[in-house]
């Protein structure tokens, strides 16, 4: 199902009928539910019927009560690292380490091979 698609009321009307199939499913009571939820009767009947507004802290409790919580990992996933937490764990762009300056071995002289140095132009 596109729940892009649907407005704010088909929504709801769809998720009160999975609590509900799920529910049945279980062979729970909606009495048993609400009991073990800790909400009215009255505002589990509202939902499933797909009338009023259920908050969020009671369709949190209902999947508890229904053994469902896991389910909330699907409903937003966990966000992975910010680009600047990437690059720091790689060390990448101006947060990366210096690299040491390589120096050339050996010293070198300050004459050429045609007897030149610094200085005698003058």
């Amino acid at each position: 199902m596109d729940f892009r698609l649907l407005s704010d009321q088909k929504i709801l009307e769809a998720l009160a009928h999975r609590f509900r199939a799920l529910r049945l499913e279980r062979n729970i009571t909606q009495s048993q539910l609400a009991a073990d939820a800790g909400i009215g009767v009255a505002t589990l009947r509202r939902f499933e019927r797909g009338e009023g507004n259920l908050s969020l802290l009671n369709m949190i409790a209902l999947m508890k009560a229904l053994d469902c919580i896991t389910q909330l990992e699907h409903f937003l996933e966990q966000p992975g690292d910010s680009p600047m937490q990437t690059l720091r764990s790689q060390g990448s762009g101006y947060l990366a380490e210096p690299q040491q300056r390589q120096r050339a071995s050996g010293e070198r002289s300050r004459t050429d091979e045609t007897g030149w140095e610094w200085g005698d132009d003058a």
